[in-house]
């Protein structure tokens, strides 16, 4: 009868991602441990998995994207349905073939699910992961990082990062907050409202942007901000109360509320640009296809997936990539 890795695992007393290390020859295993369950392998003959020892002795080309699908009230939201996910799907995927990989993704809704994100990496399955969304869930990402597993973290926080082997792409959020308010303050605009996303961190920076350029305008008192939270639902009465409000502009923290801002004024009956003026952020040109042009910041999802394949696959260097903000005019302000 052939021994299983569970049964070596319980056999050496050891946790069976402990087994898969030895066998793959990963360094992060102590003398004593490593030589424990190579004296049963050598007892039982074990052999493992032949998939493994192919992947083992070859280089997969598989770039595994891990995505986030829980918030940090641990309640479910529909990241996966998110706008900006599916054109980073779309453009891992693009990028990918450009040098020859293949992207798989794996949704992420519990803790238990970074076990076999570790056995992935263990199985040599993937050469690499790009993960997104996981700002609330640094501890673990940490805990994978420190045996030294090659990942690449979208816009992670920054003040959690403890491996020191975690290689950042940060987008410019502060700076299109602040680009986005500017420009408005140089078009007259005083009293400028900020239609904000949710408590993740890249919200919380388009926020400081916004208030950084409208403290430098002497406008400090002028700011208000509602949350939109990146749902058209609430982004709707969000922008309906503020354009209840003197407000001349807003700037809305993606251009999926912009846009709901766009109809929420239409309803009552205020003009875009001639009565209010809107800016959004992120720039989707899946919207101009809808006929939305908007005025808008972006940062290039392109630029993302292009730098995290290029980092995985060792083509950039740097533990912190940065992907800039640039302003786009549109028709809307």
């Amino acid at each position: 009868m052939k021994i299983t890795s569970a049964e070596i695992a319980r056999l050496a007393n050891v946790s069976r991602s402990t087994v898969s290390r030895v066998v793959n020859n990963y360094s992060n295993v102590p003398d004593e441990t490593r030589k424990k369950v190579l004296d049963v392998i050598e007892k039982y003959g074990y052999e493992p998995n032949s998939f493994a020892q192919v992947l083992a002795g070859k280089a997969s080309r598989e770039i595994a994207l891990f995505i986030s699908d829980c918030d940090s009230s641990r309640k479910r939201w529909k990241g996966t349905e998110s706008p900006y996910f599916m054109r980073l799907i779309a453009e891992l995927i693009s990028q990918g073939k450009q040098y020859e990989y293949m992207i798989s993704v794996v949704v992420v809704t519990q803790k238990s699910d970074f076990a076999k994100i570790e056995n992935m990496y263990l199985s040599r399955m993937i050469c690499g992961g790009v993960f997104v969304g996981f700002e609330f869930e640094m501890k673990s990402i940490n805990e994978l990082a420190l045996q030294g597993f090659n990942m690449v973290v979208i816009d992670p926080n920054v003040d959690m990062i403890q491996a020191e082997n975690i290689r950042g792409i940060y987008s410019q959020n502060q700076d299109a907050g602040y680009l986005a308010t500017s420009y408005l303050i140089r078009q007259g605009h005083r009293q400028i409202v900020h239609l904000s996303g949710d408590d993740r961190l890249s919200s919380r920076d388009r926020v400081i942007g916004y208030k950084r350029a409208m403290l430098e305008a002497g406008l400090e008192d002028e700011c208000r901000i509602e949350a939109g939270n990146f749902n058209s639902e609430t982004a709707y009465k969000a922008a309906e109360r503020l354009l209840h409000t003197p407000a001349t502009a807003i700037y809305a923290a993606n251009d999926l509320m912009a846009i709901v801002a766009m109809r929420a004024a239409n309803d009552l009956g205020r003009k875009v640009p001639e009565d209010i003026k809107i800016v959004g952020c992120d720039y989707n040109s899946n919207y101009e296809d809808l006929g939305y042009h908007l005025t808008t910041v972006e940062i290039s999802v392109r630029d993302i997936a292009k730098t995290a394949v290029r980092a995985v696959i060792g083509m950039e260097k740097g533990d912190r990539l940065i992907c800039p903000a640039r302003f786009r005019k549109g028709v809307t302000a």
